[in-house]
């Protein structure tokens, strides 16, 4: 058998960990997707207690916010992308204007 050059060696290395790196983050977008379109698309309360983790009167008080998505045709609904989109905007803010996440 062949012997490898020290190089070499380290570039099969770094081979085999950038492709354990790309199976696990394509295996966390795969699980992230899972969880993302595992709700329908227009969200009822109670989904929107499941994704914020919350009671029913917390997410009372977060859909009367003027600038919550709601869908107009169907009382009470909430379309299920808008409203992930309203989460990473607004989180964004939260972090971008506060120290609330430093550590």
């Amino acid at each position: 058998m062949p012997q490898m050059t020290m190089d070499e060696l380290e570039s099969k290395l770094m081979e085999e960990r950038l492709n354990a790196m790309f199976q696990k983050a394509y295996e966390q977008g795969v699980r992230d997707a899972i969880e993302k379109y595992s709700f329908p698309v227009l969200l009822t309360k109670q989904h929107l207690c499941e994704i914020f983790q919350v009671e029913m009167p917390t997410v009372s008080k977060l859909v009367a916010h003027p600038n919550f998505p709601k869908f107009e045709m169907i009382r009470a609904r909430y379309p299920r992308d808008a409203v992930l989109d309203w989460i990473n905007e607004n989180t964004n803010w939260v972090k971008d204007n506060t120290n609330y996440f430093a550590s």
